[in-house]
């Protein structure tokens, strides 16, 4: 009978405490959302420093494909007045 007099004055105990962190969880939601919006806008800048380096390297990697061309091109045209020239000697 004491074990059963043990256990509602724990429920009791328990219930309001639940209450009380129940109340602090609606307080701290709305402070919770301050560093939630800082936390976003700081995402939000670094998305948009990502995107910017990404449009730097884009533009990097087709200015390296032009000069790559124009490389090759040379290296032809290197290799046909070569060719060229043991073509009439011979």
């Amino acid at each position: 009978m004491t074990a059963r007099r043990r256990a509602q004055k724990a429920r009791t105990k328990i219930a309001p405490a639940r209450e009380d962190a129940q109340r602090g969880k609606t307080k701290g939601a709305t402070n919770a959302a301050e560093p939630m919006k800082a936390r976003l806008s700081a995402l939000e800048r670094e998305r948009d420093a990502l995107r910017a380096d990404l449009q730097r390297a884009e533009a990097r990697v087709r200015e390296l494909e032009k000069t790559q061309a124009q490389v090759r091109d040379r290296i032809a045209w290197a290799l046909d007045s070569l060719h060229n020239i043991l073509d009439g000697k011979g």
